[in-house]
């Protein structure tokens, strides 16, 4: 029997066993501040590097290209976060805790946390987002609890609250959480619903909590069951914000194709059709990686496994049937593992771990077809995993 979590399918003990299950509250979240989802006017890039042997800590400045290498330490599986001056590493799979690094004190460690879970020894954190508290609330793929902590208390005194999500997992009681952002007192947090092998059962969701009352929102009273949004693909893997909307209550999202979520109203509808990259032979689930938006919101960049993942391709696409109708590549030759491509005003900045191309490249989006550095910047080991900071 393949365990989920550390538990059989269906079945949690330790202290979490009394909370699973917790009835989400029937309502729609009241959204009165933008969604926080990516850093405005970034001029930094926070990228983890590995080598699968070691992990490490590198940042970009954006406007003179200059690297410095290995600030930190990190695992094989560290994702970077951002938020009120500190940089956040989730340490995933088999190593379940967080890092703070303070880069006014030159990347120096301000906190460790380990992430328990009553149901798994390996609760495996998959994102962290931000309260207007000043709380962290982190995702975990291995439990059906988002753990809430301060990220600037004592390890000994930092674990305030878990929140139980039980409710929306499928018949093996876990929803495994992945993504998560909050717009103000509103959290969202993308759930997958697989099977204890991992097959899919059933559709993705971002499932809305509320922070205040630490609870899961059932969005629809006339379904049976709780429910969130659900996703119109397959697989949500990347939010990105959604410059057509001032409020900043829309996201759109990298699923089997370009999905627009729009959180104040509950609906979702696509702004790339997951046709438009069938038609380019783009139409399995596991090959578009990675993707951004410009700042106008008409067009998107996709990175793109080819079928056989022999190589990524980098790509660009009109939203809402905007032009390019049909995705147009631009370069090709690459590798990554985790999502490394960001755009910051009319540069596209791209990390492949390909041997012999390894590093960041840059593309001048601003002309067709971009152009390309001649060269990538090294970033000591290869890159991981990355994202835009002030």
């Amino acid at each position: 029997m393949v365990l989920v979590g550390g538990c059989l399918p269906g079945q949690f003990t330790g202290p979490c066993a009394e909370a699973i299950g917790v009835d989400p509250i029937v309502e729609m979240p009241v959204l009165d501040v933008p969604c926080d989802v990516d850093i405005a006017d970034p001029s930094r890039l926070l990228v983890t590097t590995t080598d699968f042997a070691t992990g490490a800590v590198s940042v970009v400045d954006l406007a003179s290209g200059v690297v410095d290498t290995d600030v930190a330490a990190a695992t094989t599986d560290s994702v970077p976060a951002w938020h009120d001056g500190l940089a956040v590493l989730v340490h995933r799979f088999q190593y379940d805790y967080l890092e703070v690094l303070d880069p006014a004190r030159d990347w120096a460690i301000a906190g460790e946390y380990a992430l328990p879970s009553g149901c798994s020894d390996a609760p495996n954190p998959q994102s962290i987002a931000f309260g207007p508290d000043g709380l962290a609330y982190v995702a975990q793929l291995a439990s059906p609890e988002i753990v809430v902590l301060d990220p600037r208390a004592p390890p000994s005194t930092a674990l305030v609250d878990s929140i139980d999500i039980a409710a929306f997992g499928d018949t093996d009681g876990n929803p495994e959480a992945s993504l998560a952002f909050t717009c103000g007192t509103t959290m969202w947090v993308s759930v997958q619903h697989l099977d204890s092998s991992f097959v899919r059962v059933g559709d993705d969701e971002l499932v809305a909590i509320d922070l205040e009352r630490r609870r899961a929102l059932d969005l629809d009273a006339d379904t049976a069951g709780p429910q969130g949004l659900k996703s119109a693909g397959e697989w949500l893997r990347q939010i990105r914000r959604d410059p057509g909307d001032p409020a900043g209550h829309t996201v759109l999202a990298l699923s089997t194709g370009i999905e627009r979520f729009d959180l104040a109203t509950g609906t979702v509808e696509w702004a790339v059709a997951p046709e438009v990259f069938e038609d380019v032979g783009l139409d399995e689930m596991r090959l578009l990686q990675s993707f951004d938006v410009d700042d106008a919101g008409t067009l998107a960049y996709v990175a793109a496994y080819e079928q056989g993942f022999a190589q990524i391709r980098l790509w660009r696409v009109g939203l809402d049937g905007g032009e390019p109708t049909e995705p147009e590549p631009f370069a090709e030759g690459f590798d990554s593992v985790e999502r490394t491509l960001e755009l910051v005003g009319e540069r596209l900045w791209y990390g492949s771990t390909r041997i012999g191309e390894s590093g960041l490249w840059s593309f001048d989006v601003s002309q067709w077809p971009p152009v390309r550095s001649d060269a990538p910047l090294s970033l000591g080991l290869p890159p991981f995993s990355m994202v835009a900071i002030p």
